[in-house]
């Protein structure tokens, strides 16, 4: 995956591999805070200690974004694929390794691997909460982790690049021509398809709500579709710049 560079970070080691955070995830627990510290006061009548809540709410979205990617690292390693780096950062994370003799097969199974992990961790969750059924603060921190890795898992499956489902596309097409860039190529189409059927859904909860919906929602929701567009087309462009240079090659034998 490409490194991005710029902003300031923490550096640390996590099962030996290099972990960046970038300091743009103060961004995402500030919205964080803003959206649901109001909404715990009204629940538990806490004054200000609920936004200490809403901000274990974030660092709960950074745990579980945490095992997302290092899902990718170890399974990346599994195949003898040496990561090199996991950022955390504002749009949450990417993980940097190695790739040595790549198939479908193995990129799909890193690929899934991240939202693999989040959905068990959202299964294991659902049962402890069924089994010992927490109550108060304990039990609404309970039930928030287990929806964001139930949502974080599924929305990374959706099929398009640069989500990890799109991979699956990829791998498809991969497999049925040979040619990765053919499978980059409509996983990178795929992204845009999925991009134009989240802003429809945007606008219609906006049309649906009355206009209620948290101006701070609207915004992150257009900011994380600008950024999946941008990934989709930059894939696409890729995928026909080195198409373009493979039917050069053969012509010039």
């Amino acid at each position: 995956m490409t490194r991005r560079r710029g902003g300031s970070a923490a550096r640390i080691r996590i099962l030996g591999i290099p972990l960046r955070l970038r300091a743009s995830w103060l961004i995402v627990a500030a919205a964080i805070v803003m959206i649901f510290g109001p909404q715990v006061d009204r629940i538990f009548d806490l004054g200000i200690a609920a936004y200490a809540v809403a901000l274990a709410y974030a660092g709960l979205l950074l745990v579980s974004v945490l095992a997302h990617e290092l899902a990718h690292a170890l399974s990346a390693r599994a195949f003898g694929w040496p990561p090199t780096e996991i950022e955390l950062n504002l749009w949450g994370g990417h993980t940097e390794f190695l790739a040595g003799d790549s198939t479908p097969t193995k990129s799909l199974a890193v690929s899934l691997a991240g939202p693999a992990a989040n959905l068990v961790i959202a299964g294991v969750g659902w049962w402890l909460i069924e089994t010992f059924t927490p109550v108060g603060v304990l039990g609404m921190l309970a039930s928030v982790t287990v929806l964001m890795n139930f949502l974080v898992g599924v929305f990374n499956l959706l099929p398009g690049l640069p989500l990890d489902g799109g991979r699956l596309v990829e791998s498809t097409v991969w497999a049925a021509t040979g040619s990765r860039l053919r499978g980059a190529l409509a996983a990178g189409w795929a992204g845009r398809v999925v991009v134009a059927g989240l802003v429809l859904a945007a606008v219609w909860l906006l049309i649906a709500d009355g206009g209620g919906t948290n101006l701070v929602v609207v915004v992150v929701a257009a900011m994380v579709s600008f950024v999946l567009w941008q990934g989709a087309s930059d894939t696409v462009a890729a995928a026909r710049a080195g198409l373009r240079r493979e039917r050069g090659e053969g012509r010039g034998r």
